[in-house]
C-alpha cells in the first residue's frame, strides 16, 4: 500500500477528522455500557486523584457514557413485553351461527386452542379470551388487543344459500397482507376459495359494518361458512392443521 505525500499532515485534513470524530463516537456508543460499568467500581479515592483540569471533562465524557447505555437498551425493554392475542368469536352466552348440533362459538374456541397450542411450542408469548371450553365476550377480548404485536379472533359465515363459500379476513388497510396470508393459509388447507380481494376484506366494505375487535387494530377470520356442508365437514376433520397454518403466520408476523 502506497501512502500519500504528507501522510504525516493528513490529521490537518477535515475528512480525516471528521472521520476520527466519527470513529469516536462509534466506539463510544459500542462500549458505554461497559465503560459506566467500570467507572461504577473505580473506588472513589482514586477517582479523587484525576487532575482537577480533567474532572470536568471526565464528568462530561461519563454522562455521555450513561445516556448512550441507556438508551441503547431501552429497545430490548419493549421486546420483552411483545405478544400475540388470538380469540374466539361470540362467546358461551352468544353461540352464533348454528348448523345442527354446530355452533360457531364452539367450532372457533377449538381453533383458537389449536392455534394457541402451536404458539406455546413455537415459546411465543400470547394471550387468549379463554382455555378448553372457555369464550369470554367481545369486550373482554378488545381489551386483550393493547400491547400485542398482532391480535387475531376466529369466525365462521353463515349465509341462506348453501353453496356460499371461501375464506376472508377482514382488516384494516394496514393488514391487508397480512389478512390475505392468513386467508391463504385457511384456504389451502380446506380446499377452499378466497373471498373479496385475495381473501381480504376491508372493514369498511364488510357487511357488518365497523367491527369493535377490527377498529382496536385487530384482524377477524372467517374460517368458511359453517352453513355449507362440505366447508363444514372440512374445517371438523382439518382444523389442527389449518391451526398450525394460521399460528406459523402469526409467529413469523410476531418476529
Amino acid at each position: 500500500m502506497k501512502l500519500i505525500d504528507n501522510w504525516k499532515q493528513a490529521w490537518k485534513l477535515k475528512s480525516v477528522q471528521v472521520g476520527a470524530i466519527s470513529a469516536f463516537f462509534y466506539l463510544l456508543i459500542l462500549f458505554s455500557e461497559q465503560f459506566v460499568q467500570v467507572w461504577n467500581i473505580i473506588p472513589q479515592d482514586l477517582k479523587a486523584y484525576i487532575p482537577a483540569q480533567w474532572q470536568e471533562y471526565v464528568g462530561c465524557f461519563v454522562g455521555v457514557a450513561m445516556v448512550l447505555a441507556r438508551l441503547k437498551k431501552q429497545p430490548e425493554l419493549h421486546e420483552v413485553n411483545q405478544f400475540v392475542t388470538v380469540t374466539a368469536g361470540h362467546s358461551n352466552k352468544d353461540p352464533g351461527a348454528v348448523n345442527g348440533k354446530f355452533k360457531e362459538a364452539e367450532l372457533v374456541s377449538q381453533f383458537r386452542n389449536a392455534v394457541a397450542y402451536y404458539l406455546r411450542e413455537a415459546d411465543i408469548q400470547y394471550k387468549t379470551d379463554g382455555v378448553g371450553t372457555l369464550n369470554q365476550d367481545l369486550n373482554t377480548a378488545i381489551k386483550l388487543i393493547k400491547g400485542s404485536s398482532v391480535a387475531v379472533e376466529f369466525h365462521m359465515n353463515a349465509a341462506t344459500s348453501k353453496q356460499a363459500n371461501g375464506i376472508e379476513t377482514i382488516a384494516l388497510p394496514k393488514d391487508k397482507k397480512l389478512a390475505q396470508e392468513l386467508s391463504k393459509a385457511v384456504a389451502d388447507v380446506f380446499g377452499s376459495r378466497l373471498r373479496g380481494d385475495n381473501g381480504w376484506i376491508d372493514q369498511s366494505q364488510s357487511a357488518r359494518g365497523k367491527l369493535g375487535f377490527i377498529s382496536n387494530g385487530g384482524l377477524i377470520v372467517e374460517l368458511g361458512f359453517i352453513s355449507n356442508e362440505a366447508e363444514l365437514a372440512a374445517f371438523n376433520t382439518k382444523y389442527w392443521s389449518a391451526a398450525k397454518a394460521v399460528a406459523m403466520i402469526l409467529i413469523k408476523h410476531s418476529k
